[in-house]
């Protein structure tokens, strides 16, 4: 299914209601995307957790690396539920 929409002067776009519901995004939240430059394409996905993340981005010093689980406890510590 194509669903028109269209590119604001400041590089916004607004995702159409159709593909939100499909794909069940939450307002506000974030979303993945992924670039496919040989189809000119991208594709739009749920964002990864934090344990999912693990790995995938390395600190600048690296004395101060911990645990997905550890990051995870911090951040439950610091997090407060409404």
């Amino acid at each position: 299914m194509v669903y028109p929409t269209t590119i604001t002067q400041k590089w916004q776009m607004t995702i159409p209601r159709a593909v939100r519901k499909a794909i069940g995004l939450k307002h506000p939240g974030r979303v993945m995307l992924t670039v496919e430059p040989q189809r000119k394409a991208f594709r739009i996905d749920q964002p990864l957790s934090i344990l999912e993340l693990a790995g995938a981005f390395t600190p600048k010093d690296k004395r101060k690396i911990i645990n997905a689980v550890k990051a995870r406890d911090l951040l439950e510590i610091s997090y407060e539920r409404a």
